[in-house]
């Protein structure tokens, strides 16, 4: 476990503040977080004209909206279909607590990645997860009810869509543990939250697992970009 004592322990930047620390406006806070904000501003637009989503159920009209944009398994056999709602699914929730919670940590912890490493690069780790976690459930769902046809577990990742920006987000919480003294703190971290979610707070034991998946992969996903930025600049 390796350990750089000049970084941070938990590599968290206040909204107000740039990546050195210095004190910005509004205007810039605003433009350093620019996916941060923009994101937070749309699906709370879309929860104030749209409202509460389901997992399982299609019947409102509101509801079959928020169906046609998460990401069903099911629809692995519809690639394009299949790929857009990778990019559609985090805008919209399925539950107050969810989208609470999504706010809660883009404001602690995706904007201050963002801060750090710019736009772009929290985009590409945000997509680049949800798309990468997306095709795992996809294929882990459909070949084991394929092959195990009597299991819930598989059933029952089919017969539900799959939505909210929680894999994205767990991913850059992963890809930030390069910026802290303690490189696995971050990832201990959601472990041990996930090990509450599920165990107290009763969450399902799929949703922990992704959540946990999702983390690590944005650990060596963003390890094998920083890899990459090294080596073009020797």
């Amino acid at each position: 476990m390796k350990y750089n004592n000049d970084l941070p322990l938990i590599p968290i930047i206040l909204p107000w503040k740039n990546s050195k620390s210095n004190s910005i406006n509004l205007l810039q806070a605003y433009r350093s977080r620019f996916f941060t904000y923009n994101f937070l501003i749309i699906i709370w637009i879309i929860w104030y004209f749209l409202g509460e989503m389901s997992s399982t159920e299609c019947i409102t009209p509101n509801q079959k909206v928020g169906c046609s944009a998460a990401i069903w398994h099911e629809n692995i056999k519809q690639p394009i279909l299949y790929f857009i709602s990778f990019f559609s699914s985090p805008f919209f929730y399925n539950s107050s607590q969810h989208i609470r919670f999504t706010t809660i940590t883009f404001l602690i912890f995706v904007q201050s990645f963002e801060a750090k490493v710019g736009t772009k690069n929290t985009i590409l780790v945000f997509f680049s997860t949800i798309i990468s976690i997306g095709l795992l459930g996809g294929l882990v769902s459909n070949i084991g009810f394929y092959l195990f046809p009597e299991s819930s577990i598989f059933s029952n990742m089919l017969e539900r869509n799959w939505m909210g920006a929680s894999s994205g987000f767990m991913g850059i919480i992963g890809s930030m543990g390069h910026h802290s003294k303690l490189k696995l703190a971050l990832p201990g971290g959601v472990i041990l939250f996930e090990s509450w979610n599920y165990f107290i707070n009763g969450i399902s034991l799929t949703i922990s697992i992704t959540h946990i998946i999702s983390c690590f992969f944005g650990y060596i996903f963003w390890r094998q970009i920083l890899t990459l930025i090294t080596n073009k600049r020797r």
